[in-house]
């Protein structure tokens, strides 16, 4: 099956920006580091599932359904997933049932007033991160005995994973533009979804781009296991020979430390240094614990001086929000001063973490 077979309704805009990071490939000395801008896809402030949602969106639409059923998972209320199927939804002329776990709060922020805004129907459940599934079921067969016609959409569709892997095609033809070759990519890793569009278009383009991934909450053992997997999966449903292993899959995982979440000064120090170095916003939970993890890497000397880095920005902006007490906190402190902007001097901001490698 050619991917061009597989339903697909364009809502994000792209190609995104690739750009330079050249203050911050300064302030850190080496590689070069370039910063893909998937918070720039549109739907609701942005976000790289944008481009796996072209591929659900039309799936259901393909199937009859008026209505898409979606869950927040393990972030609750402040799910960037969510938000932006509520946005794809409305963009279709179609309602969306998001299953969000947890109690509703007295005040609305971040994804969670998105959610409202957008008119989605939030259904609020004191349920564990693996019984949504089971909840969204629920869902589901209730609407279908009103007479809707209902379609849960998932971040890890095989679908949507292979629209996700197309990011490889548009690096490939910006960086040619550019004159670069990319040595490297590096993204946050939630389930492994991610890591497998990123592994499977590399390996089917025959790139060699090493594709480096910052665990935010699993171990990388369940990382690798996932992403190997799905990346199979998708070689399969494309009847290609493709074959991947868990030792093809490189992930950290130092950086999930306290948790899904948890902000921490090893997260909001990447934040403040991506905002004074390239007016970029990053968000606390994915792409913050990514940078970290990117800055430690270059600190121990894992690229050499002539390596192209490319930093996937998967977005997720809104989440800044609901943490603006600990952020506005943190930029107070008196120790803390801005970075020189005249030389990008700042001082090291992580320790060291050694290459792992599953």
């Amino acid at each position: 099956m050619w991917i061009g077979k597989l339903p697909r309704i364009r809502l994000a805009n792209l190609p995104t920006p690739l750009e330079e990071m050249k203050r911050f490939s300064e302030a850190m000395g080496k590689p070069r580091v370039l910063i893909k801008r998937d918070d720039e896809t549109g739907l609701a402030f942005g976000g790289s599932k944008a481009r796996v949602l072209e591929f659900c969106v039309a799936n259901a639409k393909a199937k009859g359904a008026d209505v898409v059923i979606a869950t927040g998972g393990r972030a609750g209320v402040q799910s960037n997933w969510v938000r932006m199927v509520a946005s794809a939804a409305r963009l279709v002329g179609m309602r969306a049932v998001l299953v969000l776990r947890g109690e509703e709060p007295d005040e609305y922020d971040g994804n969670l007033l998105l959610d409202g805004l957008l008119g989605a129907e939030i259904r609020f459940m004191k349920i564990k991160p693996e019984e949504t599934h089971l909840a969204m079921e629920g869902v589901r067969r209730e609407l279908s005995a009103k007479g809707e016609h209902p379609y849960i959409v998932s971040d890890e569709s095989l679908p949507g994973i292979v629209g996700y892997s197309l990011i490889v095609v548009e690096l490939l033809n910006q960086a040619n533009e550019m004159g670069v070759k990319i040595d490297y990519t590096v993204n946050a890793c939630g389930t492994g979804g991610t890591q497998a569009g990123l592994l499977f278009g590399a390996q089917a383009l025959n790139t060699g781009i090493k594709v480096l991934g910052i665990s935010i909450q699993e171990a990388k053992e369940i990382l690798a296991e996932n992403s190997s997997k799905m990346a199979n999966e998708i070689s399969s449903l494309l009847g290609l020979n493709l074959t991947f292993k868990k030792s093809d899959v490189i992930v950290f995982d130092r950086f999930v430390k306290e948790g899904y979440g948890v902000l921490n000064r090893a997260v909001l120090e990447p934040l403040r240094l991506i905002a004074q170095t390239e007016g970029i916003i990053l968000d606390p939970v994915y792409t913050g614990k990514a940078m970290a993890g990117l800055i430690s890497l270059i600190r121990e000397g894992y690229f050499s001086k002539n390596d192209t880095v490319v930093f996937i920005h998967t977005g997720g902006t809104p989440a800044l929000f609901p943490y603006r007490k600990e952020i506005r906190s943190y930029i107070r402190q008196d120790d803390l001063r801005s970075i020189d902007s005249s030389t990008c001097s700042m001082a090291p901001l992580l320790e060291p973490i050694k290459h792992e490698v599953v």
